[in-house]
């Protein structure tokens, strides 16, 4: 089965000049020509860039992309791909106030945007607005779970927005040490570092969704005690070599 190309492409007013990389973006992706890379270590580019279409290989860095596309002035977009691709990136296109031409959102998706929206535009909760009628109360019961939404936000946002987001900030920490971990298991594997990240995040993301409370980690101290460890290991190597002289 050949797999859906994943694009995003300029809808109406499309761009001709070529595609720049903004400064807010500058430390996110590593540019290598038409391809845009997250670090020098990566076999595979996460997305592959034109004037007016941007090929996406990595689908966790779709907000990255989304804003990537918006900052060269694209006011709307067109996308392909499968639908769980189509989804995520109607959610992170409409985060950014970025409208797409040629999806259509089911229910619950549509509700997750509205959500997101409404956070990102500071209007009030249900618990902070007066009473509601009896239908409004109706409705609010059959939109989405919010923890749903939460654990959605946490999952299609980078690293680097989870960690300023005040409610994932906590959780963001799990990934954090997962990064630790896996370089210290994996120093010479960078793909397998990336599984075993993602594979934590995933494993977060479902704690968040079952409403999981979620206690935030201080990876400074793991790296910290990581250091010790090593220190320790180097000294009692040198003092059974000066022994066994």
């Amino acid at each position: 089965m050949v797999d859906k190309p994943k694009n995003i492409e300029a809808e109406g007013d499309r761009r001709k000049r070529p595609m720049e990389i903004p400064a807010e973006l500058e430390s996110r992706f590593l540019r290598v020509g038409d391809k845009l890379y997250r670090s020098a270590h990566d076999k595979e580019p996460v997305a592959t860039i034109a004037a007016d279409r941007i090929k996406a290989k990595d689908q966790t860095a779709l907000p990255d992309l989304i804003k990537l596309a918006k900052e060269n002035g694209w006011t709307s977009l067109k996308i392909s791909g499968d639908a769980e691709f189509k989804r995520a990136a109607y959610l992170a296109a409409s985060a950014q106030g970025l409208k797409i031409d040629d999806y259509q959102p089911d229910a619950k998706t549509k509700a997750a945007a509205e959500r997101e929206q409404a956070r990102q535009a500071g209007v009030p909760t249900a618990k902070e607005q007066p009473s509601r009628s009896a239908n409004q109360s109706r409705d609010n019961k059959e939109q989405t779970d919010p923890r749903s939404d939460l654990a959605e936000r946490f999952r299609r946002q980078s690293d680097v927005q989870n960690a300023k987001d005040p409610e994932l900030r906590k959780a963001q920490s799990h990934v954090a040490l997962a990064m630790v971990v896996a370089a210290e298991r994996f120093p010479d594997a960078p793909a397998r570092q990336r599984e075993f990240v993602s594979e934590r995040k995933e494993e977060v993301a479902a704690r968040i969704g079952r409403g999981e409370t979620i206690t935030g980690i201080e990876v400074k101290q793991r790296q910290e005690q990581r250091v010790r460890e090593m220190e320790q290991d180097q000294i009692l190597q040198k003092s059974r070599s000066i022994a066994g002289r």
